[in-house]
């Protein structure tokens, strides 16, 4: 009964008698053709898809929003949609995008990377890397300006977009980053393998979730041998990443490691956007119309806002 009462009411709809999902190797087949999402379509915003050759001769999808309203050269968001590493597309995230790109005039390259269990660490964060580098090769085409590139992302996606900031600071890849948008990451594996809080994770979904999907993503990758880019909580440093924001709910099982990632941030100098929304858990703003979902992406909003100002 208090797990229930912890729960934001409006955000009910989204578990009363909806079974939880069980992650296992047979059911990920199910769980993405249910992940796949609807067309993104959007008054006043145009969507593109653009396909780019990989070193091993497979084609990248990138799908690319702009306003048409949008004048000059544009800031662009490189986006990574959520799914455990193991699910989705970006037209999962299609009503997130719009909000963003509607709302700041801005072009969103959202990337629809491998996915584990089959392609496990580096490949989605190879992907990642890849469309940044096309982007900025293709800045006159897609009317963007390349001084002002966000790294944006939700749960794996948040992930994924975290690890390829810190291979860019490592690497000194001026690529023109200016902020780093993160919404419910995983960030540290060896969280996934620790005792949760008695409340986070107790409603949708929860730590063995969580600690399926790090081993999806990791394959064979173990103990020490963890990068930082595929576990940013690892990072020695977090020094020299651009501004950061953090929004999680209060029920998630990544809420510790979001906070102790925060608390790293700002001691390392990093200027540091954290939101905690009470009765949320993870994957949220699945719901349009609650109110906690509408105040996350407002308040995401403006933390997108202030990196880009010239």
């Amino acid at each position: 009964m208090l797990t229930s009462s912890l729960l934001d009411p409006q955000l009910a709809p989204l578990f009363d008698g909806v079974p939880n999902p069980s992650f296992a190797t047979e059911t990920i087949p199910m769980l993405r053709l249910a992940m796949t999402g609807s067309p993104i379509s959007g008054t006043g915003v145009d969507v593109s898809e653009y396909r780019i050759d990989r070193v091993d001769g497979t084609a990248l999808r990138l799908v690319v929003l702009r306003p048409l309203a949008s004048v000059g050269l544009a800031p662009v968001v490189v986006h990574c949609h959520p799914g455990g590493w193991m699910f989705g597309t970006p037209e999962i995230s299609g009503p997130t995008l719009l909000d963003i790109t509607s709302k700041m005039q801005c072009v969103i390259v959202s990337v629809d990377y491998r996915l584990a269990p089959e392609h496990p660490f580096p490949a989605a964060h190879d992907d990642m890397i890849t469309a940044l580098h096309w982007a900025r090769s293709h800045a006159q085409e897609l009317q963007i300006d390349t001084g002002r590139v966000i790294l944006a992302g939700e749960s794996a996606g948040a992930n994924i977009a975290a690890g390829v900031a810190l291979r860019c600071r490592d690497e000194k890849d001026d690529l023109g980053i200016v902020g780093l948008s993160m919404v419910y990451s995983p960030l540290d594996d060896r969280t996934a393998v620790r005792p949760a809080h008695p409340y986070a994770g107790s409603i949708g979904l929860g730590a063995e979730h969580i600690q399926f999907a790090w081993a999806s993503y990791l394959g064979d990758l173990e103990g020490e041998g963890v990068s930082s880019y595929a576990a940013p909580a690892r990072a020695e440093s977090l020094q020299g990443l651009p501004p950061v924001f953090l929004a999680m709910g209060a029920i998630d099982p990544v809420i510790e490691e979001n906070l102790e990632f925060a608390r790293r941030l700002i001691r390392d100098g990093v200027p540091t956007t954290l939101h905690v929304f009470s009765g949320a858990p993870h994957g949220f703003d699945r719901l349009e119309s609650a109110s906690v979902t509408v105040q996350m992406r407002n308040l995401r909003i403006e933390h997108l806002a202030r990196c880009i100002e010239p």
